[in-house]
């Protein structure tokens, strides 16, 4: 909107108030002749201002201001300078023309804008004080979008600070008016980060005080924050509070969870549960996605068993075999009945030479290591493995009748392990006409496809031209002869092979996967090209099972998100332990014994049984790619 524009609207907005006092205000001397003129020449700058033309629009003003001093414009005129100041990111010379604006002319129309500008430049030069004094007052502020544009600058300058609680205040308000929902979604995401990582426990106090959001929030991390500091009698309060404040909340588990927990540290636990997972390092994200698994299996136990309470003694391994071996052989003393991990192959084969001595169950339900059930007596494995997926794939194959495979996969352990496994149980039912490897961070596949196209083709005696006009033509006519595909491998990368099948005209076969399929990213990145698809997976979220719709839906509730295989197996793991504890089978003599007997445990990841051995004999989920 130009300046003239902007003029306008703001008179139009005072016209009743000069209807009204136009018998008591003093009447304007008359306009001289010459500010017809001078109006002009400035509505001339604002023209050049409005179509961006910076150069003459500063100069028309310029020349404004020194032909006609006395003009009753000047304000105006002053105010046009500091927008193309601004425009042109002069972000000093803007401020020192709003301020003459300001001072110069009190009564100037350009007041509000002046400030709220001033506001802005203040807020660039990265004087956060100044901005904020001349930005949070918003009493005449009536424009939604300069609302949001002004918290937005608030927010910023207050984070820039460190002053934490206005800025959450900030953003929770965008959270609520900004325009798109995308942003609000992100702004609702600062807000939790902050609430999380930023207030202090002042501030966290201040803002659970009120009944609306981000009040919810601020109830949750203060009682938290009192369990770390062993505040439990604080706790407890917190999260009755929470719970009376926001009944039907989302989040209304946790908070359930909170409470539990802080009630069952101000009475003593009878049975300790060890948690063996990484909390740092590279493998830490696997360590959080197992450990809510055994919170929720212990927070749902000790809701049933208030006199036969669990807690969990968590010990950072990091990946570490050793850090691994020192966290079981600190933890075995202080009476735990069984240990929940480690996570990693070589971690559990760390424990191997002192378990038998420490004489404490452990369940690992994630390394995927072949052997790591026969390591000890005394240590089990509940976890999807690459050999039983493998052979649960090529069992689907061989059932659908495919008798000619094509194997691509990444040339990591990972994709090494099952292209070989699968390949192996195939057996002499199916042919794999071809074994391809690719590097596992690529991106084009076309190298790769094409060398499958070429083992194709010369199998069935098919020369393959030097001539490369003559290759593109074979290859643009190129129909395979198999009928079938096995990509193991991660979802990311899968996604981006599988349209390329297609380019490539490999189309209409049965394509089957592994475990790491099971993101959105495939189906954001394949579309419709993985409609039909079948990979393997030891857990499947979506399954209508009331147990399963129970879990996730808790899940869910607790932690904002889905679970995944590992919560599931780590959850089932716990669930073990605790059923065992329940039966009164509460020492870790009792539940290595109880677990090894297990024979048909019906489990949110599967039916599970172990018949005598550490290895966990567990159903491998097909599932199917549909619209």
């Amino acid at each position: 909107m130009s300046l003239r524009r902007t003029l306008i609207v703001l008179m139009a907005g005072l016209l009743l108030g000069s209807i009204v006092l136009t018998s008591c205000a003093p009447k304007l001397p008359p306009e001289p002749a010459w500010e017809k003129d001078a109006r002009a020449l400035l509505d001339q700058a604002d023209d050049f201002y409005a179509k961006k033309q910076y150069g003459p629009a500063l100069k028309t003003a310029n020349d404004f201001a020194l032909l006609y001093p006395k003009s009753r414009h000047q304000d105006r005129a002053r105010f046009l300078m500091g927008e193309v100041h601004f425009a042109q990111r002069d972000y000093l010379q803007a401020l020192s023309n709003y301020k003459d604006v300001l001072e110069k002319y009190p009564a100037s129309l350009f007041i509000t804008d002046a400030k709220y500008k001033l506001g802005l430049c203040y807020f660039e030069l990265k004087e956060y004080d100044l901005a904020i004094a001349n930005l949070q007052d918003r009493t005449r502020v009536t424009d939604p979008a300069r609302l949001v544009r002004t918290a937005e600058v608030l927010a910023a300058a207050y984070a820039a600070k460190e002053a934490y609680l206005p800025a959450v205040k900030e953003f929770a308000y965008l959270a609520e008016s900004a325009p798109i929902e995308k942003q609000k979604t992100g702004y609702r995401e600062r807000v939790r980060e902050m609430v999380a990582k930023n207030l202090t426990e002042g501030d966290l106090a201040a803002l659970s005080e009120g009944v609306a959001y981000p009040a919810d929030l601020a109830l949750l991390r203060l009682a938290s924050l009192m369990i770390e500091q062993k505040k439990y009698h604080d706790a407890v309060k917190l999260a009755k509070n929470f719970l009376a404040k926001f009944p039907t909340h989302p989040e209304k588990t946790r908070a359930e969870m909170l409470e539990v927990e802080a009630t069952a540290q101000l009475s003593a636990p009878r049975y300790s549960l060890g948690a063996l997972i990484p909390q740092t390092g590279p493998a830490a994200f696997y360590g959080d996605r197992v450990l809510r698994g055994i919170q929720l299996a212990v927070h749902s136990y000790n809701l049933r068993n208030a006199d036969k309470r669990v807690e969990i003694l968590v010990r950072d391994t990091e990946g570490s075999p050793d850090k691994a071996a020192a966290a079981l052989s600190e933890l075995a003393p202080q009476g735990i009945v069984a240990a929940i991990g480690p996570l990693l192959t070589r971690e559990v084969e760390a424990l191997a030479p002192i378990i038998q001595q420490l004489q404490v169950p452990v369940i690992t339900p994630a390394a995927s290591g072949a052997g790591l059930g026969e390591l000890s007596p005394w240590i089990f494995r509940n976890a999807l493995t690459n050999t039983s997926q493998a052979r649960a794939a090529a069992q689907y194959a061989i059932g659908q009748k495919l008798k000619k495979m094509v194997i691509m996969y990444p040339d990591d352990p990972y994709g090494r392990d099952l292209a070989r496994l699968f390949a192996r149980n195939l057996g002499n039912k199916a042919d794999v006409l071809a074994t391809v490897p690719y590097p596992a961070e690529t991106n084009d596949f076309g190298p790769y496809i094409r060398r499958v196209m070429e083992i194709d083709l010369r199998s069935r005696r098919i020369q393959i031209p030097e001539d490369d006009a003559e290759r593109k033509k074979l290859f643009q006519e190129y129909a395979p002869s198999f009928d079938s595909l096995y990509l193991p491998g991660t979802a990311d990368r899968v996604g981006l092979l599988i349209p390329q099948l297609a380019f490539y005209n490999i189309t209409g076969m049965k394509l089957i996967g592994s475990n790491n399929w099971h993101t959105s990213d495939l189906l954001e990145r394949a579309g419709r090209h993985a409609e039909g698809a079948v990979f393997t997976d030891g857990f499947m979220p979506e399954d209508t099972a009331p147990a399963v719709k129970e879990f996730v839906e808790a899940y869910r509730s607790a932690y904002q998100e889905d679970p995944d295989v590992l919560s599931a197996q780590a959850f089932d793991a716990a669930m073990m332990v605790l059923s065992l504890i329940q039966e009164q089978k509460d020492t870790p003599a009792a539940v290595r014994e109880g677990i090894a007997a297990l024979s048909a445990y019906p489990g949110i990841s599967g039916t599970t049984a172990f018949n005598g051995t550490g290895e966990a004999q567990k159903n491998v989920f097909l599932i199917t790619i549909d619209s």
